[in-house]
């Protein structure tokens, strides 16, 4: 299972928000187009639009930190910082 907590959101405007976290659990690959659900809120489906890796460098090494771009609105962006957000 893919789990990723949420520690900070910010909106690029015309292209929706990044939600930036942590990796928690890595058991499967995240990919453009998958689906996150959150945890505490199972109602509540997140597209993944696109991803970027944080401290990515030419070395090979865990990267633990990432930025999901998806369309959500500023309400719901702004509630998910400190959740878990899982792939469905």
């Amino acid at each position: 299972m893919f789990e990723l907590e949420v520690k900070d959101v910010f909106k690029i405007t015309g292209r929706g928000y990044v939600l930036a976290g942590e990796i928690t659990e890595s058991g499967s690959i995240l990919r453009n187009g998958d689906t996150l659900v959150n945890k505490e809120d199972r109602e509540q489906k997140i597209y993944v639009t696109s991803i970027e890796m944080l401290n990515y460098g030419s070395v090979a090494r865990k990267i633990n930190h990432i930025g999901i771009l998806t369309e959500i609105s500023d309400e719901a962006a702004k509630a998910l910082v400190g959740k878990r957000l899982c792939k469905e």
